[in-house]
């Protein structure tokens, strides 16, 4: 049996869930706020979800922390950002959260820029990277971004509309969920599980 994907926790006070569907969010307004597929823990082995996105929200994974009291958040929330950005008030909170499973890898969160295609992660302490990488490209409303997280290998993998991109982030272990983030009114997300896209045959001409 495989679990469906949802979003079922949501930081932030201006985030919904999309015409009530528990699998797609969107921003009311122009404020950051975080969806997480908390439900859906992964461990080992290899995930692949899918995320239809409106505008410019981000996609990642972030560490499992299934005691956040979400109603104590506040107006907003942000997995990732850069100290001067101001939006990292949150980060001791999210430390305390922390358990043996997230294992010694300090890579607690990291997401995908649908915008520009740069990757950014975080310790929530003092390590922040806002880089590319090779094969990186951004998205627009209407695409379709994969995500691969190959803990095996301890690799995230991007793909574009059922083509493979690239390793965004490697160096991962220890446990993880999915998350989207939110950032301007309309920006939407949303969520699926599916089958890791192959090379179609080239047709005949």
């Amino acid at each position: 049996f495989e679990h469906l994907l949802l979003f079922d926790v949501l930081l932030g006070r201006h985030i919904e869930h999309q015409n009530g569907d528990n699998f797609s969010v969107h921003s009311t307004i122009n404020w950051l706020g975080t969806a997480v597929s908390s439900h859906y823990v992964m461990r080992s082995g290899t995930h692949y979800a899918e995320f239809e996105i409106t505008g410019m929200p981000s996609v990642g994974i972030v560490r499992p922390m299934p005691n956040l009291d979400s109603g104590a958040i506040g107006d907003y929330c942000l997995f990732v950002g850069h100290q001067l950005s101001g939006s990292t008030e949150l980060y001791p909170t999210f430390l305390a959260q922390r358990s043996d499973e997230w294992s010694a890898c300090n890579v607690h969160a990291c997401h995908y820029n649908c915008e520009s295609g740069d990757m950014e992660w975080t310790d929530w302490n003092i390590e922040y990277e806002f880089v590319g990488w090779e094969g990186m490209e951004g998205c627009r409303t209407g695409d379709c971004v994969g995500l691969l997280l190959n803990l095996d290998e301890g690799t995230l993998a991007v793909y574009k509309n059922n083509r493979r991109l690239g390793v965004m982030k490697d160096g991962l272990s220890g446990s993880y969920c999915w998350h989207a983030g939110v950032g301007q009114d309309g920006d939407t997300v949303t969520i699926s599980k599916a089958r890791i896209p192959t090379m179609a045959p080239s047709s005949p001409n």
